[in-house]
């Protein structure tokens, strides 16, 4: 499960350093790349030369699986291509990112991942999306050879994925998350209720899957299963939760929480309003507010947006991202916007600053990694990252990592979502991190 439902972006494509598509006239001109020092000496690993660093990458490129995740990797891609071009690369070398299409199944992401590490021999694979397909993938990249040992293993750098048991070291050595996990998520939302709405009534509507039950361990650790906790789960493959969102409100909850996707969340808020509940609302930050909006206004004309804002006024979300619309004027979307543009990005958004910011942790780790580069050498540098901020995050949020700890990402911003779409911060981030 990933974070946004944005329109999909369709299009089969292989990423490399060298650029993507074909003859349109209307691409952006590339700028002249800049001349490349020598490398320089050192031990490498799989999937680096002397020019080259070669990375690699599955998504649902195509939209087979009816994602709008294809956006992830053309940022990255975008953004590789201003390191080489403009930066000189790293370590001397120019970063070549290959993509493959898994069409969102974990049987094909397993493959892909497979002809990635055999027969690319990609240095890392970075940036894997859902929960439901890395499974087999984070398996074999821990223990490529299955013999138990994972001294072999691959690194599997920042995957996009919020299930926090990517976070148990002893199982998965070798990767590192890069978005929010949903249990950090949970304990931020419950952090804030504790602080600012003691003593209530919580409730907790959940989906019967990872995802959800992240979020229920998350609550019933800082309140009383039973007590002043009510959780409620919904089937994964269903929208209409009227019956389940009734049983919460029946509960007498004064506080409700919403882990759940979108659509399921637009469906409980109109329900539960319906049913009398005219108290507060917290929401995973799952729920991207603009596609809430258009979720509770019935389509994605303005009048409808502006009608699904009204019906959010005053419900809190958490975010840790800057906004590609709240803060088109910050001086890192604005450079954001220029790198998309000019190296054949995605329309910008939270996908795409999402995108860029993985992309810029990889980086840096490959700068941390030089001039020996092999695979234990980046697994190292990554989680030397402490305190790194990615330049399109919210301030006050870096990237955080070390031997006991694989999430990057455990500090939110709970933000209010005002009747006329804009967002007001409230308080300081929340860091949930150890």
């Amino acid at each position: 499960m990933f974070w946004l439902w944005l329109p999909a972006i369709v299009g089969v494509f292989m990423l490399v350093a060298a650029g993507c598509g074909g003859d349109d006239d209307s691409s952006p001109t590339p700028v002249s790349p800049t001349p490349m020092p020598t490398a320089p000496p050192g031990t490498s690993g799989p999937g680096v030369t002397e020019t080259e660093i070669h990375l690699g990458m599955t998504n649902d490129v195509a939209g087979a699986g009816e994602t709008p995740y294809a956006a992830v990797s053309l940022a990255v891609h975008a953004y590789f291509q201003k390191v080489n071009q403009e930066d000189g690369g790293v370590c001397g070398r120019q970063i070549v990112l290959t993509v493959e299409d898994d069409e969102y199944l974990a049987e094909l992401a397993l493959a892909r991942t497979q002809k990635l590490v055999i027969e690319d021999e990609v240095l890392a694979v970075i940036g894997a999306l859902s929960t439901q397909a890395h499974g087999d993938v984070a398996a074999y990249l821990n223990d490529p050879n299955g013999d138990g040992d994972t001294a072999d293993g691959v690194p599997d750098l920042f995957v996009s994925t919020g299930w926090s048991g990517w976070g148990v070291v002893a199982t998965y050595p070798w990767t590192t998350a890069f978005i929010p996990d949903y249990l950090s998520d949970g304990r931020v939302l419950a952090a804030y209720i504790a602080a600012n709405l003691p003593d209530q009534q919580i409730g907790l509507l959940y989906s019967n899957d990872e995802f959800g039950q992240d979020y229920l361990t998350a609550m019933e650790e800082a309140f009383a299963p039973g007590g002043n906790l009510f959780s409620q789960p919904f089937p994964i493959d269903d929208e209409d939760v009227s019956q389940e969102i009734g049983a919460v409100v029946e509960s007498g909850a004064e506080v409700i929480v919403l882990a759940s996707t979108p659509s399921v969340s637009a469906d409980a808020i109109v329900s539960a309003r319906s049913g009398g509940f005219d108290r507060q609302f917290l929401l995973s930050y799952v729920n991207q507010p603009s596609n809430l909006a258009s979720e509770l206004g019935g389509g994605l004309e303005a009048e409808a947006i502006i009608a699904g804002f009204e019906q959010l006024d005053g419900v809190l979300i958490t975010a840790y991202l800057l906004s590609a619309v709240e803060d088109e004027n910050n001086s890192a979307v604005v450079e954001h916007l220029r790198i998309m543009e000019t190296y054949g990005g995605p329309p910008a958004s939270s996908l795409s600053i999402y995108g860029q910011s993985l992309a810029e942790t990889v980086v840096e780790t490959l700068e941390r990694a030089c001039p020996d580069l092999t695979r234990s050498d980046v697994m190292a540098a990554a989680l030397s990252l402490d305190g790194f901020h990615p330049s399109l995050l919210l301030p006050g949020i870096d990237v955080v990592l070390g031997e006991a700890d694989h999430a990057a990402i455990q500090a939110m911003q709970v933000m209010r979502i005002n009747a006329d779409g804009t967002l007001d911060s409230l308080g300081d981030p929340i860091d949930v991190g150890p």
